[in-house]
């Protein structure tokens, strides 16, 4: 058996173990809001929802992770209803949006459809928060290399969420040892691996379990749909596009606003390291190091992440 097969077999293992302490918390119900579709300029649909409010004051667009989709905003969408008009989408390729070719699985391409969301749906001249979570704070940043311009303009403010300006190739997940040695190699192979057949609630429990919580696993079965509903060549194609993602240099482009920063204490799959790279890059930012959490912070600590994203739309408005 090769190395890689007893790496893989190991996280597996470690995963289940991690599994059988579920804690069985209640499934949220999904929200809906008033249901748009935006057509990207390669001609995929994203999927769109928006919160209305009783006046527009500003807009707050949601940028969902890897493998997962729109709803997984759901509770700071309930805590900021009527404060702001929220926009939430799915990626492309996740939820309800279309997916396009492999070699369009690029957090470049994401910086581009968060920008067709914007310019299609919040009305020109309401200043827009941008909101990221893991994959989707790194649509901030392809939209922030692309963009710079919008910083400041545009963009009154933005929320980089358990997220990764790059060096994702060198992670351990949090593997001791050999087996952390091991994961940068061993972990591309399994996902060059992925069919869908193999993609089942079952079949992802334990690793969402491992790779998206700490201690607490709240709401897991909530995320372990929206994982196992993502199309193996989605979540292959969007892994390589994060492994090889560096924006660290985009950042610069984010000092125009005020910008938060936070990350779960046990994160496995973004580590703490990756956020204090960032904060390092922003000195003006606001970093919150959430103990006890892993990578799903917006999920097991939702008053913490909400409280702090309306603390931001108070700077923001004090800003413009």
């Amino acid at each position: 058996m090769t190395a890689w097969k007893v790496a893989a077999g190991v996280l597996a293992g470690v995963a289940v173990g991690a599994a059988a302490r579920v804690r069985r918390a209640p499934v949220p119900q999904p929200l809906r809001g008033r249901a748009l579709t935006v057509t990207t300029p390669d001609g995929l649909r994203l999927a769109v929802e928006v919160d209305e409010p009783e006046s527009l004051t500003c807009a707050v667009v949601f940028a969902h992770g890897w493998a997962l989709n729109r709803h997984s905003w759901h509770f700071q969408r309930e805590a900021l209803a009527g404060r702001a008009m929220l926009v939430s989408y799915d990626q492309r390729g996740h939820g309800d949006s279309t997916a396009g070719p492999p070699d369009c699985c690029t957090i470049e391409q994401l910086g581009e459809d968060l920008h067709a969301v914007i310019s299609s749906v919040v009305p020109p001249g309401l200043p827009v928060v941008v909101v990221g979570h893991s994959m989707g704070g790194m649509t901030v940043m392809g939209l922030a290399a692309a963009r710079p311009e919008l910083f400041g303009s545009r963009i009154a403010g933005a929320a980089l969420v358990s997220t990764s300006s790059g060096r994702l190739a060198e992670s351990t997940y949090g593997l001791p040892g050999l087996f952390g040695r091991l994961a940068p190699r061993v972990t591309p192979r399994v996902m060059g691996a992925l069919r869908d057949p193999l993609i089942t609630p079952v079949t992802t429990l334990p690793l969402t379990r491992y790779m998206a919580f700490g201690p607490s696993a709240e709401h897991l079965r909530f995320v372990n749909r929206m994982v196992a509903a993502t199309p193996a060549a989605v979540m292959a194609g969007f892994f390589h596009g994060m492994a090889v993602h560096d924006k660290l240099a985009a950042l610069s482009a984010l000092g125009e606003v005020p910008t938060l920063v936070m990350v779960g204490e046990h994160d496995r799959l973004t580590p703490l390291v990756h956020s204090h790279r960032i904060a390092e890059a922003l000195p003006s930012a606001r970093l919150v190091v959430v103990r006890g959490a892993g990578h799903m912070l917006a999920l097991e600590r939702p008053s913490v992440v909400s409280a702090e994203l309306s603390a931001l739309l108070e700077r923001c408005g004090q800003a413009s």
